[in-house]
């Protein structure tokens, strides 16, 4: 019986770090993908519907989350937030490189494994900045906070920005205590 104890034990703590591999997960994954064909097959390309047609779109990523230097976000009319992303130099390159060779094609923006908003691609993309207009999340754009730059924005502002998050926050959370003792007193 201990035996058995000991084996399962030494296999479980063999198995539980290549679990997590010692990467945390990024707190919001964005990636924009690039139309495809159906004929491409469901290894390279996956369905989302398009309005009242099913589009195709490729696997892998034009781009990722980590290569997002700055961000700008704002508010779209449905109520939901946008945002301006501005790509590195090497993500850059290659956004303008296949927006120039896919043009009438869209792009799907991925974020957090669910369909936000649909790209069409009209013209080259050489500033390498590309704009979801609508469909995220307050507090989606509040983790991008934490980890992206606005445009325009330096370390030392974005930083300040951080302090000004951070006790926005415990403020908030010490009247909510305040609030909650008050209640219990009463009752």
């Amino acid at each position: 019986m201990t035996r058995r104890l000991l084996i399962s034990l030494c296999a479980f703590s063999l198995l539980a770090p290549a679990h997590g591999m010692g990467k945390r997960q990024d707190k919001n994954r964005l990636t924009f993908h690039l139309q495809g064909d159906q004929t491409d097959g469901p290894k390279m390309v996956f369905p989302l519907p398009m309005g009242n047609q099913k589009g195709f779109f490729r696997k892998s990523p034009l781009t990722f989350t980590k290569e997002i230097v700055a961000y700008k976000p704002f508010f779209a009319e449905d109520g939901t937030a946008g945002a301006t992303f501005a790509f590195s130099q090497g993500a850059n390159t290659r956004v303008a490189a296949l927006t120039t060779q896919n043009q009438g094609k869209w792009i799907v923006a991925m974020l957090n494994g669910r369909p936000v908003d649909f790209l069409r691609i009209e013209e080259p993309v050489r500033d390498g900045r590309l704009v979801i207009w609508r469909g995220i999340k307050e507090e989606e754009i509040l983790a991008f906070d934490y980890v992206i730059p606005h445009i325009g924005e330096d370390r030392k502002e974005w930083k300040a920005r951080l302090k000004a998050h951070a006790a926005a926050k415990k403020a908030a959370e010490k009247a909510a205590k305040e609030r909650q003792k008050e209640r219990n007193r009463r009752n």
